[in-house]
């Protein structure tokens, strides 16, 4: 530990800018891992199965108190479909599409600052390192040329610390930006296809 903070200091300036980018960081991919992997997200396979067998059986109460147990971005459509189950096909998937169009940007919120953060992570890693390599480079003047190769040599190490921080920023940035992205499509195409398969299966039932 001892040796990770004084590496740390060593880099200078940067760091604590890279440090900052780094708590930005952490702050939205905790609250999008949560929100998109735990809150908007549901057993597809085991609640289709069970609202359809609810829908089947024409107990349409049921069905939306189902969805109603859920704050998963799937569940909230469907009840919209269900809640205008009297009404036509049409009508089911106007409803359906209106609250997808709440949804969508709920699941795809602050997930593009990710990318937009690991960027300037990198990109301050290198600054770091070119400030510091100047920094090396100009004080070489002031020692003897015996020294000078010692000297260049702990200042490339020190410049280099900049960049090393910087991509360790960025590299889990970007792999968990792609994780919720993934998901986040994911539910989306859940949408999409369970919306009109309830919604047909309602219309096959009233006809």
């Amino acid at each position: 530990m001892g040796k990770l903070f004084q590496d740390f200091t060593l880099g200078g300036e940067f760091m604590w800018i890279i440090l900052a980018v780094l708590v930005f960081s952490l702050a939205i991919m905790l609250e999008r891992l949560w929100f998109v992997l735990i809150r908007s997200s549901i057993n597809t396979k085991t609640f289709i199965a069970e609202l359809e067998k609810l829908i089947q059986s024409r107990n349409m109460e049921r069905a939306i108190a189902l969805c109603n147990t859920s704050n998963a971005a799937l569940a909230r459509v469907l009840r919209e479909v269900l809640k205008n189950h009297s009404g036509t096909g049409r009508d089911m998937q106007v409803a359906a599409d209106a609250k997808t169009l709440e949804v969508i940007p709920e699941l795809e919120k602050r997930t593009s600052y990710l990318d937009m953060l690991s960027q300037i992570a990198t990109l301050l890693g290198l600054l770091g390192t070119i400030a510091g390599l100047m920094e090396a480079f100009e004080s070489l003047g002031a020692v003897s040329g015996q020294d000078q190769a010692q000297m260049l040599a702990e200042g490339i190490s020190k410049a280099m610390l900049t960049t090393m921080f910087g991509l360790t920023v960025a590299v889990p940035t970007i792999l968990i930006a792609s994780i919720i992205k993934g998901k986040t499509k994911k539910i989306i195409s859940d949408i999409d296809q369970y919306t009109v398969k309830i919604t047909n299966l309602i219309v096959a039932m009233k006809g």
